[in-house]
């Protein structure tokens, strides 16, 4: 196979919190490769997340990151845009 890569939209909870924060708590989650930020609802912004997944490596596990990305602190909700091989 190779690797593969997962495009995730993390929302917020509300437009109280704190997105600088949110991006560096999802730069942290592993296989982590890109995000951007985008306009989303009520002037609020989501993030656009990418991660590469390598499926030679036994860690490398898409159901490990979305659980990381939902647990975060400030994230209300997660929705998988996006999963191709590379």
């Amino acid at each position: 196979m190779g690797k593969a890569a997962l495009i995730y939209a993390v929302r917020p909870d509300g437009p109280d919190v704190d997105m600088d924060k949110l991006e560096e708590c999802i730069r942290g989650v592993p296989y982590f490769e890109t995000l951007e930020k985008k306009p989303f609802i009520y002037g609020m912004e989501q993030i656009i997340a990418t991660f590469i997944l390598d499926d030679k490596d036994p860690k490398s596990d898409p159901d490990s990151v979305e659980k990381q990305l939902s647990e975060t602190e400030g994230v209300s909700s997660i929705e998988q845009l996006a999963l191709t091989l590379i």
